[in-house]
């Protein structure tokens, strides 16, 4: 019964997808907002989740505002799926006409000192498109990804992410192509702002502390590699603005539990900031604070 549910997912994103990618931009976002509209209020997975942590991030904003934010990051899902949807369809000059980069040369800096990059940042605004347009400038680049649930959606967005130039690192056995990517002065994009169990480190975020995954701190002190935040982020005119931060590392330090906190902290607060700003752009249905850290 499963794997016939599974198909039928598949099967009705294959069909979305083939309309989608017939109707103009403007209008295929129109439906993407409706759709996430759509499972806000009708199916609403994990909306109480969503508002409770808007609620413990946003404690002085009144109900009528956080309902508003969790809508739109609802809708920001959503948008994200349907675009995905149009990148088999899309070339990279497609890409570049939505996706306008602030700040290249700062990954071209970053790349200058030969070590590879590391791109942090989280499930903010539109993610894919960030590397798909890097990609597509002709920066070499591989996402760190956990397997999708669905396994035929999780091979068709492989599929897609691959078309847009981008190679895949499966999260399981990451370590050695991780390496190996920055070695040869690679970039590896790795999102960090999804609860890592036991194995995380606990930082603050939204004044709370949670389990994150020190691997790109790991990984840069280890490598040499330089670590760039990035954030996506929606005009009103429908493209998105994609920047680079760079984020100070200490490679004098070591490879120290210090160190590796520091570095994770200062990527966690950069981004605390970006939702600060837009904070329908982010994923509040995921259950960040899932893992508690342990009492003294």
């Amino acid at each position: 019964m499963k794997k016939i549910r599974l198909f039928l997912e598949y099967i009705s994103l294959i069909g979305l997808g083939r309309i989608i990618r017939v109707l103009p931009r403007r209008i295929a976002l129109a439906i993407g907002r409706r759709i996430g509209d759509f499972v806000f209020f009708c199916v609403p997975i994990r909306k109480k989740i969503a508002m409770e942590h808007l609620q413990l991030a946003f404690p002085d904003l009144p109900r009528r505002r956080i309902t508003e934010i969790a809508r739109k990051a609802y809708q920001n899902l959503a948008l994200n799926a349907v675009e995905h949807l149009c990148l088999s369809n899309m070339t990279g000059v497609d890409l570049q006409r939505v996706v306008k980069i602030e700040g290249e040369e700062v990954l071209q800096k970053a790349l200058a000192r030969g070590k590879g990059v590391i791109f942090v940042g989280g499930h903010f605004g539109n993610w894919e498109y960030m590397g798909g347009v890097v990609s597509s400038m002709g920066y070499k680049l591989a996402y760190v990804v956990s397997e999708i649930g669905n396994h035929y959606i999780d091979r068709m967005v492989n599929e897609h992410r691959r078309k847009m130039g981008v190679a895949i690192i499966n999260k399981g056995a990451s370590t050695r192509g991780i390496i190996k990517s920055l070695r040869n002065n690679c970039g590896i994009a790795m999102l960090m702002d999804q609860d890592a169990g036991k194995s995380g480190i606990f930082v603050n975020f939204f004044g709370r502390p949670c389990s994150t995954p020190p691997g790109p701190a790991l990984f840069a002190l280890k490598t040499g590699a330089a670590i760039l935040f990035v954030s996506p982020t929606r005009q009103h005119d429908g493209t998105i603005s994609a920047s680079f931060t760079d984020i100070d590392v200490n490679y004098d330090k070591g490879v120290t539990d210090e160190n590796i906190f520091d570095i994770t902290q200062r990527c966690t607060a950069m981004l605390e900031s970006q939702i600060r700003i837009h904070p329908d752009h982010w994923l509040w249905m995921h259950r960040r604070w899932k893992t508690k850290a342990e009492q003294p």
